[in-house]
């Protein structure tokens, strides 16, 4: 109903309508309302349009509005996320939309689009949970023209990156962005499914919060991993860049590191393949329980 009254104000068919929604699940849109504010909508609508209005028009726990603007030669590349609890995708509390002005075939756009998604956004986990609403699009007018699309993939990546990073940063309750690198894994999937056992670990969350140096935690969402097959001999564990093994008679210093940072990076060398696999998320904090705890109430 809404995608219909919506694409009969702006003269459009209704399948060029792609809706997104946020909030409380099983909660119903207030339909009545949403209909009311789409009479005249063309008239409403700014030119040039407001990027950063739109950006805190979706937020919702987000602390921060989340926008980029990318230039490749004379084609531009807007991107705006919104996304602070309930994420990992690729089902999560997640909305990103890319908005550009180049011509780009859309099955070519398409492709590029998945293959950034897949090492961005899907590499991102806040804590675990999913929800319903996971939306990333990307749309093209082509007023601009053509673009060398190679250039155009690296922006695309870069403001998807930035977008990822920031989400994880401005996660609900977060102190500290945390990455996880993984290397020497048997493959990508199993480097990234290692990757992400750690990174969604609320043992391992909750130390680096408060700068525990408990490395035993590490080694336990390394080994507790689904399926995979690891040798404990040879897998090192690195902390900050370039990566620093920390031995037992060190802890003091590891703590230091993860208490006075608030971007954390951990290397683990699996010492097996070729593997390797990026992943992004944050530490688990009382004002995350707080959050959560009261959502509805």
């Amino acid at each position: 109903l809404v995608c219909s009254k919506l694409a009969e104000e702006l003269e459009i068919e209704a399948n060029m309508v792609f809706p997104s929604s946020t909030g409380v699940i099983g909660r119903r849109l207030p339909v009545e309302n949403i209909l009311a504010s789409l009479s005249n909508v063309k008239k409403k609508l700014l030119n040039p349009p407001n990027f950063e209005m739109f950006a805190q028009c979706i937020m919702t726990t987000d602390t921060f509005p989340k926008f980029i603007t990318k230039k490749i030669g004379k084609v531009t590349l807007v991107g705006v996320a919104k996304g602070s609890g309930m994420i990992e995708p690729n089902m999560a509390t997640m909305l990103s939309y890319f908005f550009t002005d180049a011509k780009i075939a859309p099955a070519r756009l398409k492709a590029m689009l998945n293959r950034v998604v897949d090492s961005t956004y899907n590499c991102l986990s806040i804590d675990t949970d999913t929800s319903t609403s996971d939306t990333v699009l990307i749309m093209a007018n082509g007023q601009a023209g053509a673009v060398d699309e190679a250039k155009f993939e690296k922006a695309l990546f870069d403001a998807a990156m930035s977008l990822t990073r920031w989400l994880a940063i401005d996660a609900e309750g977060a102190t500290k962005l945390f990455t996880v690198q993984v290397n020497r894994a048997h493959n990508h999937v199993e480097a990234r499914a290692i990757a992400k056992s750690i990174i969604n670990s609320p043992l391992v969350k909750t130390a680096i919060y408060q700068g525990d140096p408990n490395w035993g935690r590490i080694m336990m969402a390394i080994g507790k991993t689904p399926g995979v097959k690891l040798n404990a001999d040879k897998i090192k564990i690195g902390w900050g860049q370039p990566a620093k093994v920390y031995q037992n008679d060190e802890l003091d210093k590891l703590s230091r590191y993860l208490k006075e940072n608030e971007e954390l990076y951990l290397s683990v060398d699996l010492g097996l393949k070729k593997g390797t696999a990026r992943v992004f998320g944050c530490d688990l904090t009382e004002e995350y329980v707080r959050i959560n705890a009261y959502y509805t109430t």
